[in-house]
């Protein structure tokens, strides 16, 4: 008998492959080495787009320029021509998300003839109520004098409230959103939660203007927090160290006679730590500084406000849901028509020459730029229609634009399911009707579904069609010629209009987000559709 176990055998009778074959694996190893890298390398940049996106959408991290350093003072002291007065200390609603503000934005906020809003300093679209207290004398006076510059007197009176007491004055801004007010150092000892204290930043790095000279193509424009506080130190002796020309650095410290200005303006290479006021007043030269800026871009206060009329400020709330609005009559606008028009394609219609030139119509449509339809969308819809630049004209737009890929692989998706599926429910008796709805559809339906997908997609992710149809208002869409703004419109409009690239990337982490969520929701779904299929 012979074994059932491994022959061996000798080796002049083993298989010696031959050169040929050795060449065959060789090319198939390096086609497969070659497909393998460039799937990775494909991967490797897509992950690195969208991470770079949603990083840059989810924090912010900027070294942004002002004319005072980062140090914020939460008592300030006041000059009151001689008289002697209490520090101040200025004060907030406690809802409002400013920790402090550069000393130029203060005044601003109490000499602006129209109201402020403090979106200027924290993307937060509140407007600014700013207070005042008359009735304390040489400090009331001194306050003034501190936060009015030129003759803004009148634009003071014409903005400011005025409160009757110190202990009014906390009331008012503790039960008011965006209340701006002040107090003597002595009544902000035991302040109510409603309140909190406001930094202020007004410590300016006064230069002679040979600091800022340019020599040989080199100038010092600016320089970092940490660099003005190696200046202030006396640790830098040559301004070339900071990046600057070489000049030693002379360093004035400031006094109340005045005696620190001559002696800044006269000194090359010389530097003053001195308070903006002074620079405002005298034309001194800034070095701006740097300040460093970190936080978080999505917030949950981003996503739930109303945005603002500017854009600048406010949350997406209304754009979030103008998009799901779209995204919703898009589709039930577009899936009915489309599958229909399939079903006839497949099921009703002579398959001739006709039907090739209505499929090679309809591939061609689909691979047309969405600015087309955009153009077209205008001219038909919002001018011979007279629907106007709206919701309505902008949904029969994207309609038709997403019609072609629907049709196309709602087809395919039929003509997928076998036709003996069709043949056994006819031969059971069931009509033609029936076999496609209770028979055909429910097999083709993840194909359908696929289609619709990439209908969702393409409608989240356009944006040269709605600009010609939708307008680009930030209210919440009302009604059928509502002008609005979705997610991928908002998207362009501040990038174009560079309005605030932070709020750019943190739009469009949104944009990617939901697209992420619709596309699980659909797959989840088409899961529990092919099961139940199968059953």
């Amino acid at each position: 008998m012979t074994s059932t176990g491994s022959i061996n055998l000798p080796a002049e009778e083993k298989i010696i492959s031959s050169p040929h074959s050795r060449k065959i694996r060789l090319q198939e190893r390096i086609a497969k080495s070659l497909i393998w890298f460039l799937a990775v390398l494909t991967i490797a940049i897509l992950a690195w787009i969208v991470g770079y996106l949603m990083v840059k959408g989810l924090r912010y991290n900027n070294n942004v320029p002002y004319d005072v350093t980062p140090y914020a003072e939460t008592r300030l002291s006041l000059d009151a021509f001689g008289e002697d007065v209490e520090d101040v200390v200025f004060i907030i609603h406690h809802k409002t998300r400013s920790e402090d503000i550069p000393v130029a934005g203060l005044r601003k906020l109490y000499n602006k003839t129209r109201p402020e809003n403090w979106g200027f300093y924290n993307q937060q679209n509140l407007r600014v109520v700013p207070l005042a207290y008359e009735g304390a004398g040489a400090f009331s006076a001194a306050v003034k004098d501190f936060i009015l510059t030129a003759d803004d007197l009148d634009d003071y009176k014409k903005n400011v409230q005025e409160v009757d007491s110190w202990q009014d004055m906390i009331e008012q801004v503790g039960s008011t959103a965006g209340a701006l007010g002040f107090l003597p150092a002595s009544e902000a000892e035991n302040l109510p939660k409603t309140v909190k204290v406001l930094g202020v930043r007004r410590t300016s790095v006064a230069v002679h203007p040979s600091v800022m000279e340019i020599v040989d193509g080199r100038m010092l424009r600016e320089i970092t927090s940490e660099d003005a506080e190696r200046l202030a130190s006396g640790e830098v002796a040559n301004w070339k160290d900071v990046g600057g020309i070489d000049y030693p650095v002379t360093l004035i410290e400031r006094t109340s006679d005045g005696q620190c200005l001559e002696e800044l303006q006269s000194t090359k290479g010389a530097m003053l730590l001195c308070h903006y006021g002074d620079v405002e007043k005298n034309g001194l030269s800034i070095l701006p500084v740097k300040r460093h800026e970190t936080g978080w871009n999505l917030t949950w206060h981003f996503i739930v406000e109303a945005p603002a009329r500017s854009g600048q400020w406010g949350g997406i709330s209304y754009i979030i849901i103008n998009t799901f609005f779209l995204i919703l009559f898009t589709v039930l606008f577009s899936t009915p028509v489309g599958v229909m028009a399939a079903i006839f394609m497949v099921e009703y219609a002579k398959q001739g020459r006709l039907m090739r030139i209505l499929r090679m119509g309809t591939e061609t449509l689909a691979g047309i730029p969405s600015i087309v339809f955009g153009l077209f969308g205008f001219i038909f819809f919002v001018q011979i229609l007279g629907l106007g630049i709206g919701f309505i004209s902008s949904t029969l737009t994207v309609t038709l634009m997403v019609l072609p890929t629907i049709i196309r692989t709602s087809e395919e998706a039929l003509k997928s399911v076998p036709q003996s599926f069709r043949e056994g429910s006819l031969a059971l008796g069931a009509t033609k009707l029936q076999t496609i709805v209770k028979v055909v559809l429910p097999a083709a339906s993840p194909g359908i579904l696929t289609g619709i997908i990439l209908a969702v997609g393409r409608t989240v992710g356009e944006t040269a069609v709605l600009i010609y149809t939708l307008g680009s208002n930030y209210d919440l869409v009302s009604g059928p010629s509502s002008s609005a703004r979705v997610l991928s419109l908002h998207l362009y409009m501040l990038f174009s209009e560079a309005l605030s690239f932070d709020r750019t990337f943190a739009t469009g982490a949104v944009l990617v987000i939901i697209i992420l969520l619709t596309n699980l929701s659909a797959t989840f779904v088409m899961k529990r559709v092919s099961k139940n299929t199968g059953k």
